[in-house]
């Protein structure tokens, strides 16, 4: 994941806006109310819940978290148009 972030800026990048649920491993993101991009490591798929399971990266802490946020929330999606290592 650290390198992957290290390089993310000079990957060609897909950016839209979308809900939380549309999510997947190797995705980085952004919310309104947070400027820190996160890069997902793992969704964790837990039924039909409201909710989203997350472990993702935070390259400015250099630590990986697990995050729950609303599968409807509005985030914007960053993904890489190449494939990773």
């Amino acid at each position: 994941m650290r390198k992957a972030a290290n390089v993310w800026d000079q990957r060609p990048l897909d950016v839209y806006d979308d809900r939380a649920g549309a999510l997947r491993p190797g995705d980085a993101y952004t919310r309104p109310d947070c400027a820190d991009r996160h890069h997902v490591a793992t969704v964790a798929e837990r039924g039909r819940g409201s909710h989203t399971d997350l472990l993702v990266y935070l390259p400015g802490e250099d630590r990986l978290i697990e995050v729950r946020i609303r599968r409807d929330r509005l985030v914007t999606v960053q993904r890489s148009l190449t494939t990773t290592e």
